[in-house]
């Protein structure tokens, strides 16, 4: 059996970035680990947040790059993979911007695809990125899913019902719910209209060539 050791990260947790087998990311925090909006809780109470960083490992050399500083009020969340590229959701409180930033491995570039004020939103609870292509959005307990950029729309859904990607003119959808066990509905819903096009019970995965496994 091969071990590698990959100094320098301490106290970390790398999990696999959906969608590809050659990158791992792990949150760093300064001080205070948190979700995204607990984060946006502190500074709005009036206090600083240290920060939360993301860094990314490759498989399988174990390179460790780190595209951010981790910084006062800005947080970084975990990253999305479409077409070879990372993308970061950024929300940098002292500015008040939400940012999408890429990093493309091959050429180790990174550049802002969208700067967005962050009064666009009403708060940070289940702010997340989602592909495809790279979509901004905000999953909330008022039963919509609201999608911010490339452009704003407003979908009912479910009370449990969350996104896991667009394709084409299709959203699909995961809901849970418990009728003894546990289960999950697998929803299709047009992209247009937000009309349910298919519902089956089953789940969904998105593998590293691009296929999607129905379970």
């Amino acid at each position: 059996m091969k071990y590698l050791k990959i100094d320098g990260l301490t106290d970390v947790y790398p999990e696999q970035v959906e969608g590809t087998s050659e990158w791992y990311y792990c949150k760093l925090a300064k001080n205070t680990f948190c979700d995204l909006y607990e984060a946006e809780d502190i500074i709005k109470s009036g206090n600083i947040y240290q920060g939360m960083n993301c860094i990314l490992i490759h498989y399988p050399d174990g390179e460790v790059i780190r595209p951010f500083e981790i910084k006062e009020n800005m947080y970084v969340d975990a990253p999305i993979f479409y077409d070879g590229i990372l993308y970061f959701l950024v929300v940098d409180f002292n500015q008040k911007k939400i940012k999408i930033v890429s990093y493309t491995p091959n050429t180790k570039e990174k550049s802002i695809v969208v700067e967005l004020s962050l009064s666009e939103v009403e708060d940070c609870y289940n702010l997340l990125l989602r592909v495809a292509p790279v979509l901004l959005i905000r999953e909330a307990n008022d039963g919509y899913l609201n999608v911010i950029w490339p452009e704003k729309k407003k979908i009912k859904i479910g009370d449990t019902e969350g996104l896991m990607f667009r394709d084409g003119d299709n959203l699909y959808c995961s809901e849970w719910y418990e009728d003894t066990e546990y289960h999950e509905m697998i929803i299709i819903r047009d992209w247009n209209t937000g009309e349910v096009k298919e519902k089956f019970e089953g789940q969904m995965i998105r593998m590293s060539n691009g296929d999607i496994w129905i379970l």
